[in-house]
C-alpha cells in the first residue's frame, strides 16, 4: 500500500466510524464531543497512524460489515464500556450488546495485559501529559463516572473482528521486539497534530504553566 492509499484508507474510516460517532444515543442527549469532527479525526487519525496495513483493511471490513448488517460499532463500544464498569447496573444493556465470542475475549484481555504496563510507563515518563487523559487502569475510577483507559481500550477491541484482534497482537508483538512503546507512538501523534513538535514538548509546556 502506497503512503496516499493508506491516508486515503485512514479518511475512509474516519469518516464511517464519524457517521456511527453521529448517531450514538446519549441518556444525557447529545454529547458536545459529537459535534466536534476535529478533535475526533485527531484521535482516530493518531491511532490508525500507528496501525499496519493490514490491520487498516480489516478494520474498514468490520466496519463495511457493520454498516451492512444494520449495527453501529460506535454504540456498542460505548454500551460495553459501561457493562464493563458496572456489570450489575447494566445487566439488561448487556443483554442486547452482540455476544462477544470466548475467542474475541481472550484475544482483548491479552492486548490488554501488553497494553497496560506501557499505559503506566507512559503515565510515569509524561505525567502532565498524562494527566489530561484518561486514568490508565479500571481500579475504581470507573465507579466515580470518569472512565479509564483500560475500560475504553477493552470496550472497543470487542467492536473489532477476531482477525483484528490477531492482527493486532501481532503488531504489539512487533513493537516490542523493536522497543517501541504503541501508546507513545500515538499519543505523540496527537500532540504533534495540536501543533506540539514532540511530547517532551508538550510535557514541559504544560510544566512552565503548572499545569
Amino acid at each position: 500500500m502506497t503512503e496516499d492509499e493508506r491516508d486515503e484508507l485512514i479518511k475512509q474510516i474516519i469518516a464511517l466510524e464519524w457517521k456511527f460517532f453521529d448517531k450514538v444515543p446519549n441518556e444525557g442527549g447529545r454529547a458536545a464531543c459529537q459535534d466536534d469532527f476535529r478533535t475526533f479525526r485527531i484521535m482516530r487519525g493518531s491511532q490508525y497512524a500507528a496501525w499496519s496495513d493490514e490491520m487498516l483493511e480489516s478494520y474498514m471490513d468490520d466496519l463495511m460489515r457493520a454498516l451492512a448488517e444494520g449495527r453501529n460499532p460506535l454504540t456498542e463500544k460505548y454500551g460495553y464500556m459501561m457493562c464493563i464498569a458496572a456489570p450489575e447496573r447494566n445487566a439488561k444493556l448487556a443483554g442486547a450488546l452482540p455476544v462477544v465470542s470466548a475467542a474475541k475475549r481472550a484475544a482483548s484481555l491479552r492486548i490488554i495485559g501488553a497494553l497496560a504496563p506501557l499505559n503506566d510507563a507512559f503515565a510515569k515518563k509524561y505525567p502532565r501529559v498524562a494527566s489530561r487523559a484518561r486514568p490508565p487502569r479500571a481500579s475504581g475510577e470507573d465507579e466515580e463516572g470518569t472512565t479509564s483507559m483500560e475500560t475504553y481500550q477493552l470496550g472497543e477491541l470487542w467492536t473489532y473482528s477476531l482477525r483484528t484482534l490477531e492482527l493486532m497482537e501481532r503488531h504489539l508483538e512487533e513493537f516490542a521486539k523493536k522497543g517501541r512503546s504503541y501508546p507513545e507512538e500515538v499519543i505523540e501523534s496527537s500532540i504533534k497534530r495540536r501543533g506540539f513538535k514532540s511530547l517532551r514538548d508538550a510535557e514541559d509546556y504544560l510544566a512552565s504553566r503548572g499545569l
